[in-house]
């Protein structure tokens, strides 16, 4: 086939409905990242505060917060196969990469900036030193795909190169589309075999529902609604700090006088208010008759503790929409004491992290695992769907278990399963897969070692064997002679 090529009808569909997907959401989603990097700023400020003081605002960085704190608590550490299989030496191959291992966390942190990321598995080119497996990530800014309803699975998906060029994949193929630059058309300029009928992408999804297919953001309006609202109350109490640094006082009984030099020129306000010491002449009041002193009074300020308070009120609601304790967010209260109240404070935000875990990453990993074998071995067969039947994905424990907590739970299990497996015990305790692979691979070497020693314990030429057959006078042992 010569290329450049038309795209078929289908394909001209599913890429226009993908493309018109991505710029349908970008408004949204740029309003967001700018969010999250503090690049956003109010418009709608209030009567209250004075038009050169508006470049005063702060941003607040509550919506990097919403991401951060549990994105750093998701953690993909290894697969596990459900009986004995080649193929998890091939996953482990694969995903023991730090690029590999860097992008998939960037996808689950991208995931909960804009609802979904996508994650993009694609054969290495030998030539230019590529591994067997890349993989690439996009955010919702730059992909999307489309899912059958019924199944889940992906059916097509467009990766953003750049404003002339695309990648979109379908079933067993990878297609370069790029449009022209005479006629504005799209055109397919390169195709990509591959020898199975898999899509290769994956979404991953922050909470997922029927209703949100791609899931939704963290940074949700209540959080953009509070976040204006806690801005512009910092905003009036930079305000007010002004009015304290600078007391508004009232001088009675005062003459013109008093605000000129000698020479009748008006005098510096600062000069006046900066003043260590205010002297000031008696002025003759002709209508009384009679001296009048001049009067410094100072007037009240008004108090900031209502700026302080609504901002607390602020925050609380902040920490509701977001199930994360107040203290993340800048504001301390009862601080907890102990392991238990630390981990009861953060109880709702553990629990949501671990149920996003079991319905959408779990899920996002262990199909990703299943397209990066697929590339590494250049087909995918029944035998390896077969063998990757019982494929789960682990993840660390999100919540903040002390060594103590997680060595009391081993035992506990080893005490109620003294022939189970050892290495659900050292997950409980908390070791990572590359510890778990090492205790094992140790426990191996030593258990050969003593198996090797029982051999040759049991020979009949050992040592040991043969100094007690010349002491008994065995036939079979050495003849000792003077």
């Amino acid at each position: 086939m010569s290329y450049p090529r038309e795209l078929t009808a289908q394909e001209y569909k599913a890429f226009l409905d993908m493309r018109l997907s991505i710029t349908r959401h970008r408004r949204r989603n740029v309003m967001r990242r700018n969010l999250h990097d503090a690049k956003s700023r109010l418009g709608k400020i209030g009567f209250s505060v004075p038009p050169h003081m508006v470049d005063f605002q702060i941003p607040l960085g509550w919506a990097a917060t919403a991401i951060s704190v549990p994105a750093a608590r998701i953690h993909r550490d290894g697969f596990r196969i459900r009986g004995e299989s080649s193929l998890g030496e091939d996953l482990a191959e694969i995903f023991d990469n730090p690029h590999a291992r860097r992008l998939e966390s960037g996808a689950t942190r991208s995931s909960m900036k804009h609802g979904p990321a996508f994650m993009f598995v694609t054969p290495g080119e030998a030539d230019k030193g590529d591994p067997r497996v890349v993989f690439s990530a996009k955010s919702a800014l730059e992909a999307t795909c489309i899912q059958n309803p019924r199944t889940g699975s992906v059916t097509a998906a467009l990766e953003l190169v750049d404003r002339h060029q695309s990648l979109m994949y379908v079933p067993g193929m990878v297609l370069e589309v790029t449009m022209s630059q005479d006629t504005g058309k799209w055109f397919v300029t390169r195709e990509m075999p591959q020898n199975h009928n898999l899509v290769l992408c994956e979404p991953f999804v922050w909470d997922w529902d029927l209703d949100r297919p791609f899931g939704r953001s963290r940074i949700t309006r209540p959080l953009i609604g509070a976040m204006e609202q806690g801005v512009r109350t910092l905003l009036r109490q930079e305000v007010m700090a002004e009015f304290f640094s600078s007391p508004q006082r009232a001088l009675l009984g005062a003459d013109e006088q008093h605000f000129t030099d000698k020479d009748g020129n008006p005098i510096d306000p600062w000069k006046l208010i900066m003043g260590a010491i205010w002297a000031l002449p008696d002025t003759y009041d002709e209508d009384e008759d009679k001296l009048v002193r001049p009067e410094l009074k100072q007037l009240q300020q008004a108090s900031m503790q209502p700026h302080s308070e609504m901002f607390n009120g602020i925050v609380l609601r902040v920490a509701s929409e977001l199930s994360m304790p107040i203290s993340y967010l800048g504001v301390q209260h009862n601080q907890p004491q102990n392991e238990g109240a630390i981990r009861a404070e953060e109880a709702s935000m553990v629990s949501l992290i671990e149920h996003q875990i079991k319905v959408s990453y779990s899920l996002a990993a262990v199909n990703l695992a299943r397209k990066a074998l697929a590339v590494f071995h250049d087909e995918w067969t029944d035998s390896m769907a077969k063998d990757l039947q019982g494929l789960t994905a682990r993840f660390t424990d999100p919540g903040t278990p002390t060594i103590q907590a997680r060595s009391d739970a081993a035992l506990k299990y080893k005490t109620a399963f003294p022939d189970g497996d050892p290495e659900v015990a050292m997950e409980m305790y908390g070791l990572t897969d590359e510890q778990i692979q090492r205790n094992l691979e140790y426990a191996r070497r030593h258990s050969a070692g003593t198996l090797l020693d029982r051999v040759l314990a049991a020979s009949p030429d050992s040592p040991a064997n043969t100094t007690n057959a010349a002491v008994s006078g065995d036939p079979g042992g050495a003849t000792v002679t003077e």
